[in-house]
């Protein structure tokens, strides 16, 4: 098995002496082409991948006396077929043991797309296939075969980069197929009704088997056509659940409005979405009635569309993640919502009035700054919340009420300009045993945390930055025994990390960046680092930093556990503490970033100061490793 092995690029030119040979997986490797006579394989059970060669290697006519292939195979670089008779020679028609097939070109355009059409058309599987992939097809049309009901047995069938392809095969037809995925065809501008696979007179139900479709990339397609049948056979797709279109900006139009089993729908960088009073086309509007089963709703729109949705119709939906909304003034009440993700809504203001339902574990804010946040009565209601990301929202929150989620395991907020403090109301018994993410970041006007430090004993990580009235840490910091990570950075007026009993015990990484009044604790010591045995890695640097790691080093107040230290950003600093350096006996990684005069120092790997480092296994200086 040499799957994986991406460096291996070339097989052995004898390798068709090995005749006994039952599996050869080559998937992930770089080889260019086969060897020459890989027919004389005629064992070969499994066969991952075989590419196509020109006139020194295999021509695709050799897969035909592999007559015992069986599971997955892929053939790429169709390109180098010189006559689309060799093709008809590769037999996959008679190859019933074959489940999976990959039929690829390369990326660069063909110049002879009937060529292309002919050697595609003479690859026609067996039709015990289950799952086919086509990428890089240069043909204007696909083959006949190609979505013929006869291949009874197709699951799976994605379709890629097919540049020149105006339209989309008849796979409507295909009895068991369960996904469909076409991706970047480029030509198509419309779908019609010949891709649900049947004539006027046919009385097959079109894609009664699809679970998933998928469209991603069409960057012309404008239309989508229903069946003609107008549903006197019952629905286009009765069975599917899952829908996504993804970069489709041209399309307008209706998507298909009897989907009974909808679960997922998904609609990014599309335009179908536009009503029609943002366009002068025939645009529409999304009818939550339609999909009565609906229960995931993603829809980002472009920048400045209007659309008339009503998310109000939503009842059952479990999770609703919507962006770009110009027009949206309040969320819609529904009470099984589990995950709520809310994005660039600028005119959102409003929760609904019964406030978010109890079954909410997960809500993302960015961008709603008009959004009010919910008073404490209903915050106090969502017992399940679990992960909370609050970004550049709700201008109107001035403290922020920490003690009011019991089951809070992340939280998140950025760039909440009025954010003043983070609080526990008196009375409260909080206990967030269950915080273990907590991170703060881009709020100017935050001065304090909690009175008597955090209730958060199972806290992991921590991390405070470009929060610029900020002086002090939470109290009581080093009780929070189980924190491991704490990184401060952009901090202009911090005077201390650890006041009043040091750092937590068991860290093992501690950043600090750009904290210029940063201080010594008032005993003297730097927050008690050197006692800190799990501390692994400590990075410095920027405003502030120089003194504080001078003194660190000269003192020897870094704990000679520590394997990895990093600097960056202290252009006036020339060298570094030999003995301070030499007592940390762990140090097995430097790294120096942005310090001009440092670099210099080390430039020629000479001297007194280079020998100072010259001992750690491993340095690195502007993301070039040295030594």
């Amino acid at each position: 098995m040499l799957g994986g092995c991406a460096s291996l690029a070339k097989l052995p030119v004898d390798m068709w002496e090995l005749i006994s040979l039952h599996h050869l997986d080559i998937g992930g490797t770089t080889i260019a082409e086969m060897p020459a006579q890989m027919s004389r394989l005629k064992s070969l059970r499994t066969l991952t991948v075989f590419i196509v060669g020109k006139s020194s290697g295999s021509t695709i006519g050799e897969l035909g006396e592999l007559t015992h292939l069986r599971g997955k195979l892929s053939i790429l670089k169709l390109q180098n077929v010189v006559d689309a008779k060799d093709a008809v020679q590769a037999n996959l028609k008679n190859k019933k043991d074959l489940k999976e097939l990959e039929l690829a070109w390369g990326d660069e355009d063909s110049d002879d797309s009937e060529k292309v059409r002919d050697v595609l058309d003479k690859l026609q599987p067996s039709i015990n296939l289950k799952k086919l992939t086509i990428k890089f097809y240069g043909g204007t049309n696909f083959p006949t075969w190609l979505g013929d009901s006869s291949f009874s047995n197709i699951q799976i069938m994605h379709l890629s980069d097919c540049p020149y392809c105006w339209s989309l095969p008849p796979v409507g037809g295909l009895p068991a197929l369960k996904e469909l995925r076409v991706e970047r065809m480029k030509f198509v501008k419309t779908i019609g009704v010949e891709f649900y696979g049947r004539n006027e007179a046919s009385l097959i139900q079109p894609f009664q088997s699809l679970e998933k479709l998928e469209f991603e990339e069409m960057a012309e397609w404008e239309e989508w056509v229903p069946s003609a049948s107008g549903g006197e056979y019952g629905p286009d797709f009765p069975r599917l659940q899952v829908l996504i279109l993804n970069e489709c900006p041209k399309l307008r139009g209706s998507l298909p409005c009897d989907l009974p089993c909808l679960k997922k729908l998904s609609v990014y960088g599309c335009a179908v979405l536009h009503d029609q009073r943002a366009t002068s086309t025939t645009g529409t509007s999304l009818n939550m009635n339609s999909y009565k089963s609906l229960q995931e709703l993603k829809i980002k729109l472009d920048y400045g569309c209007q659309t008339d949705v009503s998310l109000q119709e939503a009842k059952l939906l479990s999770v609703l993640d919507v962006g770009n909304f110009d027009d949206i003034p309040c969320l819609p009440n529904t009470n099984r919502l589990q995950r709520l993700c809310v994005w660039n809504c600028p005119t959102l203001s409003a929760f609904p009035k019964d406030g978010l339902p109890t079954s909410l574990t997960s809500v993302s804010l960015w961008n709603c700054r008009r959004l009010e946040f919910l008073p404490h009565e209903m915050l106090a209601k969502l017992t399940s919340l679990d992960f909370l990301w609050i970004e550049n929202s709700c201008d109107s929150m001035r403290s922020f009420p920490l003690g009011i989620f019991p089951k809070l395991t992340w939280l998140y907020i950025r760039n909440c300009e009025n954010l003043e403090s983070l609080s526990i109301e008196d009375g409260v018994d909080a206990n967030l045993s269950h915080l273990n993410t907590l991170s703060i970041s881009g709020c100017p006007n935050l001065v304090c945390f909690p009175q008597r430090g955090l209730p958060t004993p199972n806290l992991t990580l921590m991390e405070v930055g470009e929060c610029e009235k900020l002086k002090l840490l939470p109290e009581r910091i080093h009780t929070l025994t189980a924190l491991r990570d704490l990184r401060i950075t952009n901090l202009p007026n911090l005077e201390s990390v650890a006041e009043d009993g040091g750092l937590p015990p068991n860290l093992q990484y501690f950043g600090v960046e750009n904290c210029e009044r940063l201080r010594p604790s008032s005993v003297g010591e730097y927050w008690g680092l050197q006692g800190l045995v799990s501390l692994e890695k400590f990075t410095i640097g920027g405003k502030g930093s120089h003194e504080i790691l001078e003194t660190l080093l000269k003192q020897q107040l870094l704990p000679t556990t520590l394997q990895r230290l990093q600097i960056s950003e202290l252009s006036s600093l020339k060298s570094l503490d030999r003995k301070g350096l030499k007592n940390i006996t762990s140090l097995s990684f430097l790294s120096i970033s942005n310090c001009s005069a440092l670099e210099k120092t080390y430039e020629n790997k000479t001297g007194d100061d280079w020998a100072a480092i010259s001992h750690i296994p491993c340095i690195k200086i502007n993301d070039e490793v040295i030594i």
